[in-house]
Formats: structure tokens, sequence, C-alpha cells
């Protein structure tokens, strides 16, 4: 029985079954699962609409929704300043989740994700060549650029795992010691070139592209949405038929949100990880469940982010690793065992 034919029960007893025998999932933790995403996104854009540096309470929201005269202060906040921030983080979570799942979908690997497959420090390679050429932020050329840095960056780690040096280790062990050194090397790469220039009016895209600190203004939410909507609606319709197209999707979405907002870590991991824990290997249901709970994990996160230090803020990455660091400790120990049961039925 090979590697690829062992099915393991990732949130179970940690028994090990062939995947043809394995039992199917119960249609009622599918539906619990999306019904909980799709609550923790509500519950994450209307926390977002009561923060921020003027006080609004639960009942003034309530009031600007649901009223039909409104006060016109707190309905120009909610509206024209926090609805579409909190939208926009909805699209980059949902981005992210859905990258993330694409990857694992398409390679197979549990530890498949934008950090760990080398896309998201790769596309930040390529943001900081477009500060560093003074490049318009919102121009084709600087996505380009992004996404040409993903692709370098994918290439880097996808060629580094086909070389199997680490012997009688499982391959997401593998992929995750890979994808690690590359990310710390294309981070390093990032603050170097960072180094080279005089950016001016470009440190508020730096302060974003090294820790997730906000979202840049810009054009680029129509784009994101855009590419968002194309590539989960043409997976969910068909999944099978536009698999060899997934990998492409993942660059491409990974890219353009570090090309919106930087870096955001653990995102792209964590919800593809759990959703395919929950809902099974479903290419349709797991889109929908990643765009709900990728959305509301970040749009939470940002939510904490904002109280913790107001009223400037602080990092979302941070707060994603208090959640993200525990949760990938033990998807290593998970794998470690994994590979060590594999190991000990060849004998």
């Amino acid at each position: 029985m090979s590697e690829q034919e062992i099915h393991v029960g990732e949130c179970g007893g940690g028994t090990i079954t062939a995947e043809p025998n394995a039992a199917p999932l119960r249609p009622q933790r599918i539906v619990l699962t999306l019904v909980t995403g799709f609550a923790l996104l509500i519950l994450g854009l209307f926390l977002s609409l009561i923060t921020g540096i003027f006080p609004i309470s639960y009942t003034e929201v309530l009031e600007v929704l649901f009223s039909s005269n409104p006060d016109p202060t707190l309905k120009e906040v909610v509206y024209q300043i926090r609805m579409p921030f909190a939208l926009d983080m909805l699209l980059l979570g949902g981005c992210l989740a859905v990258s993330g799942t694409l990857l694992q979908l398409r390679t197979a690997n549990r530890f498949a994700s934008p950090t760990l497959t080398g896309l998201m420090p790769g596309a930040m390679v390529g943001l900081c060549v477009v500060l560093l050429l003074g490049m318009d932020i919102d121009s084709f050329g600087s996505m380009a650029l992004c996404i040409a840095g993903a692709v370098f960056g994918g290439f880097i780690v996808f060629t580094l795992n086909k070389i199997r040096f680490i012997r009688g280790r499982s391959a997401g062990v593998h992929l995750f010691m890979i994808g690690f050194i590359i990310d710390v090397v294309l981070r390093s790469a990032s603050g170097f070139i960072m180094l080279l220039g005089e950016y001016g009016g470009y440190q508020q895209e730096w302060g974003i592209s090294q820790g997730g600190w906000g979202i840049r203004e810009g054009s680029f939410t129509f784009w994101l949405a855009l590419l968002t909507i194309l590539a989960a609606g043409s997976v969910f319709a068909f999944p099978k038929q536009l698999s060899p197209l997934y990998l492409p999707f993942a660059i491409v979405l990974t890219a353009v949100t570090v090309w919106a907002c930087g870096t955001i870590g653990y995102i792209g991991l964590i919800v593809p990880y759990f959703m395919r824990c929950m809902i099974g290997n479903r290419p349709r249901l797991l889109i929908l469940g990643s765009v709900f709970w990728g959305g509301g994990l970040l749009m939470l996160a940002k939510v904490i982010s904002a109280r913790i230090n107001e009223p400037v803020g602080f990092p979302v990455t941070p707060v994603l690793a208090c959640i993200g660091i525990p949760f990938l400790i033990f998807m290593v120990w998970r794998e470690w065992k994994r590979s060590s049961l594999l190991e000990s039925s060849r004998f």
C-alpha cells in the first residue's frame, strides 16, 4: 500500500484505513461547519462596523443599518468608511483561504499553503521591486511583478520539493521544512531590497507589506473581487474539469492579495486544513466554506488587532499567529505521527 493510498482521520483517533473504505462524513457535520462559518462571517462584519476611532455602539449600528432616518454622520462612517473596509477584509481572507484550498486540492498535501509553497514570500519580493523602481503601485505592471514573484517563489519550492533528501519522512513534513526555509530566504531578500532605496511616500506601503498593518487605498478592490469570483465560481461550477488550473488560480489570488495588503500569514493554511478535516475533499463545499471561514477569521483578527493598540492599531499577522502557531505545531505533530506509522507499516 502506497502513501497516497493511506487515509488518516486527521480529526479522529489516528487510526489508518484505506481511502476507499473511509467512512463518509455526515451531512449534519458539513451543514454545521458551513452555518458556523457564515455566522462567524456575519459576526466579524458586525464587529468591524463598531470598531474604530469614532465610537459607535451596537444600537447605533443597528439603527444605521435598519432605520429609515439614521444619523447622517453615523451613516457616513458606517457606509463610506467601515463597510468598504470590512468587505475588503472579507475578500482578502476568503481569497487567501481559497488559494490554500486550491493548493491542497491540487498537490494532495496538507501543508500546501500560499506561504509554505513560496507564493506569498515570492509575491512580496515582487512588491518590494515595484517600490524600489518607484512604479505606480496601482498599475498593472506592479500587479504583474507580484505575480512574477509568486511564480518565482513557487518554482523554487516545488523544484526543491522533488529532491527527497529527507528519507523516512512524509511529503507534508518535507514541504513544511523546504517552504519554511524558502520563506525565510525570500523575506530576507525583501528586507535587503528595502535597504537599497529611499521610498518617501511609500512608507505606508512598506509597513503594510512587512506586517499586514492594513489595506492600501487604491483601485485593487474591483480586481480582487473579480479574480476571487472568477476563480471560486469556476472551481465551483467545474471542479474536475478545471483541476489543472488550480495552481495558476492560487498564484494569481495570492499575488493580488499581497499587492493589495502585503503578507497575511496562516489564513491560507489553517482554514483549508480545517475545512478538509470537517468537509472532506469536496471542492464546491470547500470553496464555499473557505470564503466563510477565511473572511470571518480575518475580520475578527483585524478587530482584535485594532483594539490592542487603539487608535494606531496592531499588525494582523501576530494576532493570527496566536491561533496559527499552535495549530501548525499540531499539524506537524499529526504528520510526524502519520509518517512514523507509515514507516512501521512497511516492515
